[in-house]
């Protein structure tokens, strides 16, 4: 069963592009959210094995998401991504309890794979 995926972004555009890639990828795509609350209650609902997460939410950071979904150590995998290639590092992602951040430009070569691997082997550079 290929590892499923919650995409949360603000645009539209960019979660279809992130859909696009994640199933190129052989990902599956659990589902789609725009802000915080829509993301947590996607999380409780459809229990991906990793999400998503654009930096720059409405309202809230995408750290901030990360904090929450891995405060209790056993939700999904978070990747923080965004298109301010210094929006985060993966240094201050892994802090706040994601996998590592990958700008958006290069999450087309970035191997996703191992970012959200079930036995959560943590992040690289690429």
């Amino acid at each position: 069963m290929p590892l499923r995926v919650l995409i949360v972004d603000d645009d539209p555009s960019f979660r279809e592009t992130a859909r696009r890639l994640l199933r190129a990828r052989g990902l599956a795509v659990a589902g789609e959210a725009s802000d915080y609350e829509e993301a947590l209650a996607a999380v409780r609902e459809l229990a991906p094995d990793g999400v998503l997460v654009d930096v720059h939410l409405p309202g809230i950071d995408g750290l901030e998401v990360a904090d929450e979904l891995s405060r209790d150590g056993v939700g999904p995998q978070v990747l923080l991504t965004s298109s301010d290639s210094g929006g985060a590092t993966a240094a201050l992602a892994e802090q706040r309890g994601a996998v590592g951040f990958v700008p958006k430009t290069e999450l087309a070569n970035a191997n996703l794979e191992r970012y959200f691997s079930r036995a959560g082997t943590g992040s690289d550079s690429s």
